[in-house]
């Protein structure tokens, strides 16, 4: 019954933004609401709550901070994925405010949101030097085109986990936080420092992960596995103590200013127009296709025995980076009743796997 009445609020919600309104569903203990604005949904929604963002712009209010623990499910990020829907976009009108955790929020959770900022940074855990453990936090099928930080000062008890998400900017993260990325595209490049750069004492861990020309710094004690890094030199750098096993580089140096590393299984000095399907310029589009070839030489030569980058381990990188609610792929609503009075719609609905 959950599920029924839970799949026909989502098709009320599609229908919503067929006609360009926005609507959040909060769902909780078998109760179900229904809201046009995100502060008002974030406000009444009860500790642990569902909320279910159909496709369209949420506005945050202007300094704001989440101070309890919510699951945000959007309807997706990926252009080709949401065309019934629209993509869910996560937003600010003023250069301060952003999707900022307090303690309060940990164990909260992030699906299929794109997060687009007035201001310069996306996402942030932690509120002030006295307020930064933020902990179990998890971002999937997301993507930020603002900076991402994690914890406020050294040291930070902050911890998060990114799975599947896209950074069009960097990754921040104080000294003793955590934060692990598996099948995570990286496209930004700072021109000087790094792009992922902090959790120094072990907490930055990279899994499968696809680095357009990213470098990684100030990073001690890091855990870099069966990642692809297509920067030119050397894309470990000031991070002493670290392991590096089984990653593919376009540079023929590993690292740069660090020692004391262990690494294993690296393939150095591979030509970039080897490694990728489709991806010419380091900047990540959707049309991109970042299979590997069948010429390179990170296909199977992963830990695990499958490949390198986003397509290894036992569950790949799923193509359109739809949550694994219910989704709509496709909705056809006939433009006038018929003569009987009735409207017809044509839905499908796509169950996705995990």
């Amino acid at each position: 019954m959950r599920s029924s009445f839970f799949l026909l609020t989502l098709l009320g919600t599609v229908f919503m933004v067929q006609a360009q309104h926005s609507r959040i569903v909060i769902q909780h203990a078998g109760t179900v609401q229904v809201f046009s604005d995100l502060t008002a949904a974030i406000t009444a929604a009860p500790n642990n709550a569902d909320l279910y963002l159909s496709g369209g712009s949420f506005v945050l209010p202007t300094g704001f901070a989440l101070s309890k623990t919510l699951h945000f499910v959007g309807a997706g990020i990926h252009t080709d994925s949401t065309n019934a829907t629209g993509a869910t976009i996560m937003t600010s009108v003023d250069g301060n405010s952003f999707m900022r955790l307090a303690s309060a929020a940990s164990g909260s959770s992030f699906t299929g949101i794109r997060f687009n900022m007035s201001a310069n940074t996306a996402v942030g855990l932690g509120v002030s030097t006295v307020d930064q453990t933020v902990v179990s936090v998890e971002f999937s099928r997301c993507a930020f085109q603002q900076d991402v930080y994690v914890g406020v000062a050294d040291p930070s008890g902050s911890s998060v986990a990114f799975t599947e998400c896209i950074f069009n900017r960097r990754l921040l993260g104080a000294d003793g936080a955590e934060a692990q990325l598996t099948r995570c595209i990286l496209d930004y490049q700072a021109g000087t420092g790094a792009e992922v750069s902090g959790f120094d004492g072990g907490g930055l861990v990279l899994l499968n992960c696809v680095g357009l020309g990213t470098r990684i710094g100030n990073a001690g004690g890091a855990t870099i596995s069966n990642c692809v890094f297509t920067r030119t030199s050397a894309p470990f750098w000031q991070s002493g103590g670290s392991t590096l096993t089984n990653n593919l580089l376009v540079s023929s140096s590993l690292v740069s200013n660090m020692s004391g590393f262990i690494e294993s299984g690296n393939i150095l000095a591979v030509p970039v127009g080897t490694i990728f399907v489709s991806e010419g310029d380091t900047d990540y589009q959707f049309p991109d296709d970042l299979h590997l070839q069948s010429i390179c030489p990170g296909i199977n030569a992963g830990t695990d025995g499958t490949d390198m980058g986003i397509y290894g381990t036992s569950s790949p990188y799923k193509d359109g980076a739809v949550p694994s609610t219910p989704h709509f792929e496709r909705v056809d609503v006939a433009p006038a009743t018929d003569a009987n009075g009735n409207l017809h719609v044509a839905v499908r609905v796509a169950a996705q796997a995990d």
